[in-house]
């Protein structure tokens, strides 16, 4: 995966009841690069992860989701 990362983000499960999230902020540097992300819902509740657990972890893009039990 290319180095800045894209705008649209979905989580592999819920974050505070929210699974797509919009980018905000990135840095860092080789291994320390990290990314801010913010839900769709609420620009307010930014989370900060690496950028290897992002690229490993999280999908590019909003594919659609099915229904939380």
């Amino acid at each position: 995966m290319k180095w800045p990362p894209g705008n649209c983000w979905t989580s592999p499960k819920t974050v505070n009841g929210n699974r797509h999230f919009y980018l905000k902020n990135y840095g860092g540097k080789r291994d320390k690069r990290w990314v801010e992300l913010f839900p769709t819902k609420d620009k307010k509740n930014i989370i900060r992860i690496s950028w290897q657990e992002l690229k490993i972890k999280w999908t590019s893009g909003w594919p659609q989701l099915p229904k939380d039990n």
